[in-house]
């Protein structure tokens, strides 16, 4: 799959993603985090770095609400100076400003006790490679985590494909969890 192709994917996923109105994402977001809950690395972890969606990504609110309850450390992605991801903790939506893109983003000190990431996609294969945005943030901070940082993809069954012909520098995921699935990738995590 050359680069036209991938970007092909990427419109075709962000215009489908687009198409789903807000009862479909609440009970799409409400399953996912059933799932997501029953984890046995996400049960273990005491830090989960998950994302604020953007564009109809899949909402973690659901989760983040279960795992605040449980004493967890929730962590969301801020865009550095230096154009890197960053995990820094979420203390709620009212802590939350635009930062890059648009996106919303914590403020407050990095962390780098990081157990568990959420990695949000427009596609991800059965292989656990993920096509993103194309900008290479989440490659880049993905493969400079621990090897034992439980990577765990979230969308909808809709963006899973059967192969994203993934470049050399494409980090995969361990799992992969939809609001109908889940993808097992590697299990030495249980």
């Amino acid at each position: 799959m050359d680069n036209l192709e991938r970007n092909n994917l990427r419109k075709l996923m962000k215009e489908k993603r687009l198409e789903l109105g807000t009862a479909e994402i609440t009970g799409a977001g409400q399953a996912i985090a059933g799932k997501l809950e029953e984890l046995v690395p996400l049960q273990r972890a005491h830090s989960i770095m998950g994302f604020c969606p953007i564009k109809n990504e899949v909402d973690l609110s659901y989760f983040f609400n279960l795992k605040s309850m449980q004493e967890k450390d929730i962590l969301l992605p801020r865009i550095n100076r230096e154009g890197r991801i960053e995990a820094v903790p979420y203390k709620g939506k009212q802590s939350l400003v635009p930062g890059s893109y648009g996106i919303l983003e914590p403020e407050g000190e990095a962390v780098h006790k990081i157990d568990a990431v959420l990695v949000p996609g427009l596609v991800f294969d059965g292989r656990g490679y993920r096509l993103g945005y194309g900008k290479g943030y989440y490659d880049q901070f993905l493969s400079a985590l621990a090897p034992n940082v439980f990577i765990c993809g979230v969308c909808y069954e809709f963006q899973v494909v059967d192969n994203v012909f993934p470049h050399q520098s494409d980090v995969p995921m361990h799992w992969v969890v939809t609001e109908k699935s889940e993808l097992v990738i590697n299990w030495d995590f249980f």
